[in-house]
């Protein structure tokens, strides 16, 4: 997953339920992959662009899981650290972040 930092990588693991996608610094607010009403906030949009080493690349890489996140949300739990919310609801087994 390039673009966001040198060496950016996710990391995939199969489970009993389906994947599960730590994406990393691929994004950092949870609202990034909604189907309906994709969003993020001004402060960590504008961390994401200061830290980005390939915008294109990066932006590129956001919208590859972002459709994944949505032909494939029974299949595949995409998940970032960076978002509290999501990571308590990945830690809780709730899938509503």
């Amino acid at each position: 997953m390039v673009g966001h930092t040198r060496g950016h990588a996710g990391i995939a693991i199969n489970t009993p339920d389906g994947w599960l996608l730590h994406a990393g610094d691929a994004y950092f607010y949870r609202h990034e992959m909604d189907a309906a009403n994709r969003r993020c906030t001004p402060g960590l949009r504008a961390y994401q662009w200061m830290m980005e080493v390939d915008r294109k690349a990066r932006l590129l890489n956001q919208g590859r899981l972002h459709a994944l996140s949505v032909q494939h949300s029974k299949d595949v739990r995409l998940f970032c650290s960076h978002d509290a919310i999501e990571l308590k609801a990945l830690a809780g087994g709730s899938r509503n972040s």
